[in-house]
């Protein structure tokens, strides 16, 4: 199973770290970590920042309901910003180690006395390019949701770069500056993309996302690009603007076929995050939210009709998951085919109730989970869950091309078409489409990036996209039908925060993990010192001017 390859892998890898020097000696080893495969790295990095990233605990119960894709049944603190200090300290370290993997297989097709031997498994450079690509993702992630963190680069010896050293015994890495940060993920992803040769494979094996295809890590790197430099254009236009450049000259994204998508097994143990969390583990926590329905249903937001896509991001309010094998996850079969007429039958929209979001949980706890609608198509074993995607490279150009109407429509084709909708519905839905506008197409944005929740909530805070989300004070529910309390028929209820410091929108950050001043007192407070003295989740990060 991959979960084992993790320990064995990792184990391995800083084995091999420490005993560079022997090995190098004696050269005669039979155990020696020279021989683990960069295909047993990568796959298990893959894997692993899929589940560790998009799981229940650092997505489900923390960006995931802030972007209200989805709200909790039973305990909604986090919903209201409170979210588990262990959780948050917990992924913080396993993200981390994840990287370890990345590192390990630039290192080893890097050193003169390990790459000979690991160009068995792909071109060397291909592979240095796909581990900093990823790499670069993560830590993009990361400096977004915490801002200052450890970082550390492939083609930068700024010494403010101290993290995954321990083998140089830096055990306890500085903050380094976010923009500092920022600016070097652009240039180890531009740095990536030109070492790339395309005439070559990345990988032999071990590649789940690409299989391998070293073009698409070239777009994939490219498109990245155009993520992180529209992230901070506002804050510093230059360095985006070149980054931009550079990268529509390179070749980004240009079809769904270059959807960079990690596809869980139809297996128990190797099964996508959330089928694992229903499924495996009997969690019903987990409802789809009310805003996020009501904007596919039109009833809020600046689109007309249902968007088609509803039908796959959720299931009718009588689905109930269970723990049958396979792609099922509920009582029928709720994914629709290519002949369905949607919107009819079992695909009526008002099936599909979204959960109140910011319910105090024993009010939560009282509609439960079998009167809204539960996720769909993401709690299938084999849900691709997405690294970036050709739908927001198309909403990216429209922005950057003055909200371009042409691209607009590519995006949300782009999106439904990565969903399964048939083409009937998507041409009907279109022909609805409002013209590209600012709140349009980011709006359509946040739509498209569903189960991509830290990318939504960072472009929420750069863009304040879209309009439809419940703010702590809003009334996020107006019971007219009681069904919380019969004898409370038509009582509203307001959304209020748990944290003190965030009042009226978002939080703007996720603070450090908690034991941090404790294992890393001095990391912790250079971190504590870029956020100009405060590690509070209403701290804005240097991009976020808006």
């Amino acid at each position: 199973m991959i979960r084992k390859i993790k320990y064995t892998a990792f184990a391995a890898a800083l084995f091999f770290a420490s005993c560079t020097e022997k090995l190098t000696e004696t050269n005669e080893n039979p155990n020696s970590p020279v021989t683990v495969p960069t295909t047993t790295l990568l796959i298990n990095a893959q894997y692993r920042l899929v589940d560790d990233i998009r799981d229940q605990w650092y997505s489900g119960r923390m960006a995931l309901v802030w972007s209200q894709y989805w709200a909790q049944a039973n305990y909604t603190e986090e919903d209201r910003y409170q979210y588990r200090e262990n959780s948050n300290s917990s992924s913080w370290k396993v993200i981390y180690t994840d990287l370890m993997d990345l590192k390990t297989i630039a290192d080893l097709n890097t050193d003169p006395a390990t790459k000979d031997m690991m160009s068995a498994y792909g071109n060397n450079n291909n592979q240095i390019a796909v581990a900093r690509i990823l790499k670069s993702w993560t830590f993009m992630l990361l400096t977004e949701t915490y801002g200052p963190i450890p970082y550390e680069s492939y083609g930068n010896d700024n010494p403010s770069f101290q993290a995954l050293k321990a083998k140089e015994n830096i055990l306890n890495p500085v903050y380094a500056d976010p923009k500092d940060v920022y600016t070097d993920i652009l240039k180890e992803l531009r740095e990536a993309a030109d070492m790339i040769d395309v005439s070559e494979v990345a990988f032999t094996e071990g590649d789940r996302i690409f299989g391998g295809d070293a073009s698409k890590w070239k777009k994939l790197a490219n498109s990245l690009i155009l993520r992180g430099a529209l992230r901070i254009k506002a804050a510093v236009p230059e360095i985006a603007n070149l980054a931009i450049t550079a990268a529509l000259h390179s070749g980004i994204m240009d079809s769904d076929t270059d959807n960079a998508l990690f596809r869980g097994e139809a297996t128990a143990a190797n099964a996508s995050p959330f089928y694992k969390a229903f499924a495996v583990d009997n969690r019903t926590d987990f409802t789809v939210a009310k805003p996020f329905v009501d904007l596919l249903k039109a009833n809020v937001g600046p689109f007309a009709s249902i968007d088609p896509r509803l039908y796959y991001f959720a299931a009718p309010f009588d689905a109930t998951a269970t723990a049958s094998a396979g792609p099922a996850i509920s009582k029928g079969d709720y994914l629709p085919k290519a002949s369905d007429i949607l919107g009819t039958g079992k695909y009526n929209p008002d099936n599909y109730i979204g959960m109140p979001y910011g319910l105090e949980s024993e009010y939560a706890s009282k509609i439960g989970a079998t009167k809204v609608s539960l996720p769909n198509m993401p709690m299938q074993a084999t849900f691709g869950n997405p690294f970036m995607d050709y739908a927001e490279v198309c909403f990216i150009q429209s922005e950057l091309n003055g909200w371009n109407q042409e691209w607009y429509e590519k995006g949300v084709r782009a999106s439904m078409i990565r969903w399964g909708v048939n083409a009937a519905s998507i041409d009907t839905y279109m022909a609805t489409l409002p013209a590209a506008s600012e709140e349009t197409v980011l709006t359509q944005k946040y739509i498209a990036l569903y189960m991509q929740p830290y990318n939504a909530w960072a472009e929420y805070r750069r863009t304040g996209y879209p309009k439809t989300l419940v703010k702590p004070g809003d009334v996020s529910f107006v019971d007219t039908d009681g069904i919380i309390s019969k004898d409370d028929a038509g009582k509203e209820y307001v959304f209020t925060t748990l944290v003190s410091d965030v009042t009226d929108d978002l939080p703007s950050r996720v603070k450090f993990a908690n034991d941090e001043p404790l294992l890393n007192p001095s990391g912790y407070d250079s971190g504590v010192v870029e956020l100009g003295g405060s590690d509070k989740m209403s701290t804005k990060l240097w991009w976020d001017v808006n």
